[in-house]
């Protein structure tokens, strides 16, 4: 919803907050020291995530942090690692990664610099992902912008992560974004998004791809593990092996019914692709937030679809790490997800993907692949099983050489991940 459509008095509000978030962190740019730099590898970390409330609901935020935290660790000198956060269970998953919390997030933005500083950091990352349009908060996406830029005026090596941009950025932040200083790496992660970044502001911005590309796959898990046996007893009846997952954070306006038409629409087509087609079907969920996460639908589909097909239909309920979600994608041979961090988890396996869409924000990465555009569905069309049953009946047909495209491309996506954390390894702060 544009500012505009809003009622007046949340304009308003929001307004208010902005602008104290403003001048809050204009005055905090006055008091930041800059400190010496000099060269070598960094030794304490900051993360700064966009959900410091439950830190790894979405695995999408997970896989980067591990990413990025893995290329760092893999210079050979010892890191330790802070995340911010906002609730006890967010600190619990911190602790779970190896990481120490930073239980501050909800004290304000001036405490939570203060606590950043009391860390004495000497690197920081923001998680970009698809939270700096402000598409979700631009209040949110504010503050996330203006504790960075503070730790990167005080000589922290700071990058902005990959991020894409809707076409409808809120216009709250073009002056945050034209005020941010130079030393924080702002990376976005495909080409359309780059275009609609530079129209919107003036802010330096280089080309990347997402840092959860750099995630190495756990595949020696039990779960992963199990996982396999099944893919390959279904392949032994010479089934394809596909992913499905569907979330409500499709619908914007989520309502019960509008819920429900999309649930209705994925029973009816997968129903239609197993009974006419040799393919078996992993109901797989990436997120696990709740009433937002993939659940939501999945355990409905699940609920309807598992007596006609007890063989062929698989449902993981138990929580997975990124990691192992990536090792699961990897035994497929296809997935189509609503999820953009289930798909990057897929194409950095090199297996192909369709895309339920949301934000128009799938298809900068389809572009990295050269992958088409007719595998992207609408929300409007995935409530419509006629339109949903083509996709799945064109992407399975075209698995083949859909796998040997993802192949070719796959090595220079890689490097481009690689290009988020080069700003941390170039200079340190004394």
């Amino acid at each position: 919803m544009t500012i505009e459509k809003k009622p007046l008095r949340e304009r308003y509000l929001l307004w208010k907050s902005m602008t104290r978030l403003t001048i809050g962190w204009r005055l905090r740019t006055l008091q930041a020291k800059k400190a010496h730099v000099v060269s070598g590898h960094p030794k304490r970390l900051v993360i700064i995530p966009s959900d410091p409330w439950t830190l790894t609901g979405a695995k999408g935020d997970e896989a980067m942090m591990q990413a990025v935290v893995g290329q760092l660790s893999n210079q050979g000198q010892p890191l330790e690692v802070g995340v911010v956060t906002a609730t006890a269970p967010a600190s619990a998953a911190a602790k779970k990664l190896g990481f120490i919390p930073i239980e501050i997030w909800d004290a304000g933005f001036s405490a939570t610099i203060d606590a950043i500083e009391q860390f004495d950091p000497d690197a920081l990352v923001l998680l970009g992902a698809d939270c700096m349009d402000g598409y979700y908060s631009p209040h949110t996406t504010l503050r996330l912008l203006a504790t960075a830029d503070i730790s990167a005026r005080q000589g922290v090596r700071a990058s902005l992560l990959g991020f894409s941009f809707n076409e409808s950025p809120s216009p709250y932040l073009k002056f945050p974004f034209n005020n941010l200083t130079p030393t924080l790496a702002i990376n976005v992660r495909d080409n359309i998004s780059l275009k609609r970044f530079n129209n919107f502001c003036e802010a330096p911005a280089q080309l990347v791809t997402d840092s959860a590309f750099m995630l190495k796959a756990c595949v020696d898990s039990a779960s992963v593990k199990d996982m396999a046996q099944w893919v390959e007893s279904r392949r032994a009846t010479g089934d394809t092996v596909v992913a499905f997952n569907i979330h409500p954070m499709l619908l914007k306006d989520r309502t019960e019914e509008a819920l429900a038409k999309i649930n209705a629409s994925a029973i009816s087509a997968l129903h239609r692709l197993m009974t006419e087609r040799p393919v078996s079907v992993v109901l797989l969920s990436h997120d696990y937030r709740g009433a937002d996460g993939d659940d939501t639908c999945l355990r409905v589909i699940h609920q309807a679809l598992k007596a006609d097909f007890p063989e062929s239909l698989r449902y993981t309920t138990e929580p997975l790490s990124a990691a192992e979600l990536k090792a699961m994608a990897g035994l497929l041979d296809g997935v189509i997800t609503g999820r953009m961090h289930l798909a990057i988890a897929s194409l950095g396996m090199g297996v192909p993907v369709a895309a339920l869409t949301y934000q128009d924000k799938f298809q900068g990465l389809m572009d990295h692949f050269e992958l088409p555009h007719s595998l992207l569905l609408s929300p409007a069309k995935v409530a419509n099983p006629q339109e949903l049953y083509a996709l799945l009946i064109a992407f399975t047909e075209q698995l083949q050489e859909l796998r040997q495209k993802v192949a070719s491309f796959l090595p220079s996506v890689l490097a481009a991940s690689q290009l988020n954390v080069k700003p941390l390894v170039s200079a340190s702060r004394k």
